[in-house]
Parts: C-alpha cells; structure tokens; sequence
C-alpha cells in the first residue's frame, strides 16, 4: 500500500515512479492470487464466498466512492461536469484507485468458478492467460485517457451501451470495455499468484540473487518507460510481464527476510488507506511551502498520509469493520 501511495506521490516520468509503475498494482493482484490459494478459498461454498467478497470488497468500494464524492460535491459546489454517478460507481470511480476494488472482485469470482470446474487448476491457468493476452491486442487507440483501439471500442461500446439503456442506464461504452480489459490483466496476475502460492511461501533467495534481481528489474522497467493497468499502458508487453513480475517476486521476497509491523499493520487496513489516501493526499499537498517532487519530500508526504490515516482505520475497526472490508464483531468468517 506504500507503494501505491509513492505512486500518487510521484506521477513522473522520472527512474523512481517508473519503477514503481512497474509493478505495484499487479503485486496487488498476486497477493490476491496467493491468499486464495493459501486460505483454499475455491472449496468453500460458492454462495459464502460471494457473500464474503461482496462484504470484503464492494460495500468497502461504495462506503469509500461516496464519501470521496460527497467531499469532492462540497470542494466543487456538487458540480460534477460530465461525470456520469452511475457510470462512475460502476466503471471510473471518482476516487480513481478505488477501481482496483470491483476489478478484483470479478477476478477471484471468475478464478474461483473456474477451480470449481476443474480442481487440478489447468483450465484456470490456460484461462487466464488467454483472458491476460486480451488487452496487449486491444489498445493504443486515440483515447489519451484510456488507449483502446476505435474500432473495438465502437464495436464493444455500442453493444454495452444499447444493453444498459435498455434498463435505463446510460454508461460510456469504451469505459465499460476499458473496466474489462483491466479485469481481464488482473485476472493473469491473481492467476501467477495462486500458481505460485506454494512456491513463494518455501522460496527464501539469497540477498545477492535479490540485488541482481533489482538492478536488472530497474533497467527493463527504465527501456519499458511507465506502464500502468488502469490506463491499459503496457509498452512492450514481453517487458510489462516480466517486470511486473519479477519486482513483485522481490518485494515479497524482501518482506519475507524481515517483519516490518508498522508495514503488516498499514496490509491489514490496505482498504481504508486505500479509500482514504487520495483525500488524505491533497491535504498534505496544500500545507504551505510543502514539496512532494524531491525523494525526501516524497518519503515525508507518505509517513503524513499514513499519519493521518491511523485515527480513520481505528474508527472504522472499532465501529464499523464492515466498511473497512472486515467481518463485524458478531459475524465470524
């Protein structure tokens, strides 16, 4: 969750963001992919689990959108320009990182389904990396937001857009295709963390492994340029998995080595600081004479937006867990 923070903290182009770029979101998804297969979640009951995940997952994702919307309504005299709410509930939220949220719900439930299909997990693996190839072929289009081609986007986008105002929703066609090759990405790297599950908690590399692993990871991530899934940007798609992977495969592997409790506390509060941090973010950012560009100022703006985030997460744990992802006191898992 550091790592995310840094993230926002530094939008650059510089070596350090791009770095960072390069694999903080899909440690995210193969952290996923790991506890699902650690905690055998594929055997439970199908209807637990989409109860479990619904709570976990979205009711923390809706809590989060809509006190960031309500805060952005008043610092904006509710003008919300073109935003459509529904299409940002459902697609591009307004608190941008919350899309990790929905994104990795459909994930899991897709991963899971196909485990319960077949156990010995090689439909879900051969899935998976057909669904992860997906989006390297459907993207760099006009869109400087969101680079999806035109053609696929018009194609897609009509469709969703004529099925949804059936219903009478109106929602952005390309952004609903955008939120499915997002899931599609992250649906590889849940997929490479459950794969790897068993692996990565025997494996305990030698640090000089470990360094090599860093300079090399730093130099393709540098010849890559920045990447990122919620902008579908991949750059070379060889290079984007490569780094993604192994920079996950090193923080792990670090954080294995030695317990940081300040880090394994921030892990376990991830949704709230998550939620949170953009808010807490721009407040820093405003206090005078304050800057974030240097490695310093970065390192400081992140200790603050941890510091002001402690008091939120403990509310929310003590009087109401359940918007911060956990099973309420009287509900046991």
């Amino acid at each position: 969750m550091l790592l995310v923070i840094l993230g926002h903290i530094w939008e650059s182009d510089a070596p350090l963001p791009v770095l960072i770029y390069s694999f903080h979101i899909p440690l995210f998804f193969i952290i996923s992919g790991i506890l699902l297969g650690y905690t055998q979640t594929a055997d439970r009951d199908i209807r637990t689990i989409i109860r479990s995940r619904l709570r976990g997952l979205i009711i923390p994702y809706l809590f989060f959108e809509i006190v960031f919307a309500g805060i952005y309504g008043i610092l904006n005299h509710f003008d919300f320009g073109n935003q459509n709410i529904f299409g940002a509930l459902l697609l591009n939220p307004l608190n941008v990182p919350l899309w990790f949220l929905p994104t990795l719900f459909i994930s899991e439930l897709l991963l899971i389904l196909l485990l319960k299909a077949e156990k010995s997990g090689r439909l879900m693996m051969a899935v998976s990396v057909l669904l992860y190839l997906i989006p390297f072929f459907v993207k760099n289009g006009s869109d400087p937001a969101v680079q999806i081609s035109p053609a696929a986007a018009g194609t897609f986008g009509r469709t969703m857009q004529t099925w949804f105002s059936s219903f009478g929703f109106h929602v952005n066609g390309g952004s609903f295709l955008s939120a499915a090759l997002r899931c599609c990405t992250s649906v590889g790297f849940t997929a490479l963390g459950y794969a790897g599950c068993s692996r990565i908690q025997k494996d305990s590399p030698h640090p000089a492994p470990l360094l090599l692993l860093l300079v090399l990871d730093g130099a393709l991530a540098l010849l890559n340029g920045k990447t990122g899934i919620y902008k579908l940007t991949f750059g070379n798609p060889f290079l984007f998995t490569l780094c993604a992977a192994s920079g996950s495969f090193l923080v792990l592997s670090l954080l294995k080595r030695r317990r940081i409790r300040i880090l394994e506390w921030i892990g376990k509060n991830t949704l709230v600081f998550l939620g949170l941090h953009i808010i807490a973010l721009r407040a820093v950012q405003m206090i005078p004479g304050f800057h974030t560009d240097s490695l310093a100022g970065g390192l400081a703006a992140a200790a603050l937006v941890c510091v002001l985030l402690v008091p939120a997460a403990l509310f929310l744990n003590r009087f109401a867990p359940v918007l911060a992802g956990k099973p309420s006191r009287q509900h046991d898992e």
